[in-house]
């Protein structure tokens, strides 16, 4: 059986989840987390042991929660029962031992990237079967959330236009699975954004396409948060956040980011700084800066900017709880998708 073959499309649904969650550095360190987390739920656990490594949060290690669903809240000293929101997954089940649970998981991201599709920032591990002294007969299902795009992008256009608009425009998404190809899926994608553009402003398009996000960790926004509360600086924020990418594999930003007289100058880092600095041509500039792994891996993508509004909604989710307010009028100042060399935004606040 192919790799293509294994990998499974699931649904979770919303689920009551309790649930031990600090910073993990080795697994030698999850042992005795699984064994307080089994004693402290009891009967009230719902099938296997359950861990989520989450991403993009301010922690030192892997931010790590183990635990189970269950039926009721658990409350102890270490576990704490919350809701896990809804979520898509790839999964594929992982035989043997942890040390290679890598390669499974690099097989669930090779079909991501053939499919164009972007990681929502959870990596699950169920294990079925589970033995930490003789890890041969391990059955443990790894699963890969990702952003269901046409679903999420259906759901903002009913919000927004209404059901015979929104069908209107969505047009062909029920032919989109989650199997569709880069090329195919990323066809449809610039037909529906220029149905949207016939029947929208620019403003609703902002709405929209802001919200078809991925959704970001709510942790790092608050660290933010309580910055700017004691500062009351955005662009001191700003350069912390350019401090702290300047350290890592994309660099800091490439078109600084501002705040002045009311607006706010945002882009986006390279995906790859080393690449980015090395192209040479506009397709190895776009494969080298491009988050977005639809608009990355397509082979020729003819998609509009306004498509970019996605990327503005990343932003969007960190800047409006921090300011207190709610954007309404965003313009796409460069985009990779019209020739620039980077991707760059203006938030005009509204007047107060």
């Amino acid at each position: 059986m192919d790799n293509e073959q294994q990998v499974k499309h699931v649904v979770r649904d919303e689920i009551l989840f309790a649930g031990i969650r600090k910073p993990l550095k080795t697994r030698d360190e999850l042992i005795p987390r699984m064994q307080a987390v089994t004693q402290a739920c009891g009967d009230r656990a719902v099938g296997p042991l359950v861990h989520i490594f989450r991403f993009d949060t301010p922690v030192d290690g892997y931010d790590s929660e183990i635990g189970y669903a269950v039926t009721a809240p658990v409350q102890t000293e270490e576990v704490r029962t919350h809701t896990l929101r809804k979520l898509h997954f790839f999964s594929v089940l992982h035989r043997g031992p942890v040390e290679t649970l890598r390669s499974t998981t690099a097989q669930i991201l090779d079909h991501m990237t053939r499919a164009g599709l972007s990681s929502e920032l959870e990596l699950v591990e169920i294990y079925h079967q589970y033995d930490p002294a003789d890890q041969s007969e391990n059955l443990i299902e790894v699963r890969v959330a990702y952003l269901a795009w046409p679903e999420v992008y259906r759901e903002q256009l009913l919000r927004v236009l209404g059901p015979e608009l929104a069908a209107e425009i969505w047009q062909g998404g029920e032919a989109v699975t989650p199997f569709t190809l880069v090329d195919e899926r990323v066809a449809w994608v610039a037909q529906t954004i220029e149905r949207l553009k016939l029947h929208t402003t620019l403003e609703q398009q902002f709405d929209i396409l802001s919200r078809v996000a991925l959704v970001r960790p709510i942790e790092d926004i608050d660290k933010f948060k309580q910055i700017y509360a004691e500062t009351g600086d955005v662009n001191h924020i700003l350069a912390m956040q350019n401090e702290a990418l300047e350290k890592t594999t994309t660099g800091g930003f490439i078109d600084p980011p501002r705040f002045a007289n009311g607006v706010l100058h945002l882009s986006k880092v390279a995906y790859n700084r080393k690449a980015y600095d090395a192209a040479s041509t506009p397709e190895e500039t776009r494969r080298a800066y491009c988050f977005c792994t639809l608009i990355r891996e397509a082979t020729a993508p003819q998609v509009d900017p306004i498509f970019c509004y996605r990327a503005a909604g990343w932003a969007r989710q960190f800047w409006e709880p921090i300011l207190g307010v709610e954007f309404t009028r965003c313009v796409i100042t460069h985009s990779i998708l019209k020739g620039d060399m980077f991707c760059a935004w203006d938030y005009y606040l509204p007047e107060s």
